[in-house]
């Protein structure tokens, strides 16, 4: 009688009985000390029931310079992933795509980030005061005890997207989690800890000083932690079995990644063959992105210039309290010290946006999406109704759009799919989709980075997989 009410309607309860949960810790495959450019390969347990989502890396980061600079640990932890692929039984099932701390930083950027934890994840760039330990930084920033380590949650791809969360891994070939380390340029290099003061400029000055020799980490004591779940009654089993019986596998979806960069210059092309392609995201980057750099200072929030003595004679450099570079008061939350890693600050490069404004215009197949070219107003709108879900008490300004979190979004399925597990985005297998990204002002030399989100199906029976694409 009550299955046609809607859930706000009617009252009910279930319970499950005899669930019991544990964690596990796995250390990996290569043990030892890891650098830039390293692989890392974690195996999950076999026949346990496993909470996806609840997956962690627990390290500890040590940052060196190459002279006499310092060096500092980027925003978010998920920045040393450069690639991260995910087997089963040998098959690759998450494409290992290029460039994963790139998407993290572009989500980030819009507010899109489902990132859980801002403890351990290193969220902001400290200049004199480790906001982690609270202990002063002379020069590198570093993390060495097991009271102090940092971790990486919320992963992208399989593991953060899967649905349902909870699997049986019994049910699946051995797992295997590898992840690449991404270069030491995402590393922050800074001048000698005397410079360390407010930057003068968001770009020159202090903490944004270009340290010459550039600065390289070390990740040590990495474990991966997982939730394993227990349930004493069979019905899970059950009710697998009969839906393998009924279709002939289980059915599991996921989000996918393609990446593809170019140096732009007016279009950047690229291919994607997929049965549901949901989402394309593009971010740009300035060449100072590809080499060691400072921190940037994100537009309106403190550098150098304000003292508390009317002389500026008298003035120390541990009375400078700054000064905002919007209004003094600080609207926007800009009354504050804010940097991201330069090679994760995503810009505008105009050389002369009052003379040719940047516009853009994505083509699928000479079909233009949308069907006029659009302005950096319209393009940011078109963004944020493609996101499902992102931080509405957020404040960004325009203008830190543009100098700081220059990321678009276009989307091509139904609103809030992927809650209900619905692969509606486009089908482009028949013919693979050929398309650009045309733009207008662009300097040319800036890069393009895009990347294509798109619903996976993992099919399972029997510790054989299928994977749809």
């Amino acid at each position: 009688m009550s299955a046609g009410l809607p859930p706000n309607l009617t009252y009910f309860m279930s319970r499950l009985q005899g669930v019991s949960t544990s964690h596990f810790k796995i250390y990996p495959q290569n043990t030892g000390n890891q650098t830039a450019n390293k692989i890392i390969r974690f195996e999950l347990p076999s026949n346990s029931l496993m909470n996806l989502k609840s997956t962690r890396i627990f390290f500890n980061c040590t940052t060196a310079s190459n002279g006499s600079e310092g060096a500092r640990i980027p925003n978010d932890t998920r920045s040393f992933i450069d690639r991260m692929a995910i087997y089963m039984g040998g098959v690759l099932v998450q494409n290992s795509f290029s460039n994963y701390n790139i998407l993290v930083h572009a989500q980030k950027a819009l507010g899109a980030d489902r990132c859980s934890d801002n403890t351990l994840t290193h969220q902001e760039i400290p200049r004199l005061t480790s906001y982690h330990n609270g202990a002063t930084i002379s020069n590198t920033e570093s993390y060495t005890t097991p009271d102090v380590q940092l971790a990486i949650t919320d992963f992208l791809g399989f593991l953060g997207s899967a649905e349902p969360s909870i699997i049986d891994t019994g049910l699946f070939p051995q797992i295997t989690i590898e992840i690449t380390l991404a270069d030491n340029v995402i590393i922050p290099s800074i001048t000698a800890a005397a410079d360390q003061t407010l930057a003068t400029t968001s770009t020159t000055g202090g903490i944004a000083d270009v340290a010459s020799g550039g600065a390289n980490y070390t990740l040590s004591e990495m474990t991966m932690q997982v939730e394993v779940l227990g349930m004493a009654s069979s019905m899970l089993d059950e009710v697998v079995q009969q839906r393998i019986s009924q279709v002939g596998y289980l059915s599991i979806p996921f989000s996918n990644f393609f990446s593809f960069s170019s140096t732009h210059s007016t279009t950047s092309r690229f291919i994607i063959n997929s049965a549901s392609w949901n989402i394309l995201w593009v971010c740009w980057s300035a060449a100072a992105g590809a080499s060691d750099a400072a921190p940037q200072v994100v537009a309106g929030h403190k550098i150098a210039g304000s003292f508390v003595s009317t002389a500026s004679g008298s003035y120390t450099g541990g009375f400078d309290v700054g000064k905002c570079t919007y209004d003094l008061g600080g609207v926007y939350n800009t009354n504050s010290e804010r940097y991201v890693a330069r090679c994760f600050n995503f810009e505008e490069v105009n050389a002369n946006p009052t003379t040719v404004p940047t516009t853009f215009q994505l083509q699928i197949n000479s079909a233009n999406y949308p069907a006029y070219k659009l302005t950096i107003p319209e393009v940011y709108s078109l963004t944020m109704n493609s996101i499902d879900i992102y931080d509405k008490t957020r404040m960004m300004t325009l203008d830190q759009y543009r100098k700081n979190f220059f990321v678009q979004c276009y989307r091509f399925d139904l609103p809030e799919s992927s809650y209900s597990r619905v692969a509606s985005g486009l089908d482009t297998r028949s013919s693979s989709a050929q398309c650009a990204l045309v733009t207008e002002g662009i300097t040319s030399a800036t890069t393009c980075f895009m990347f294509c989100e798109v619903t996976s199906e993992l099919r399972v029976a029997n510790r054989a997989i299928e994977l749809i694409t």
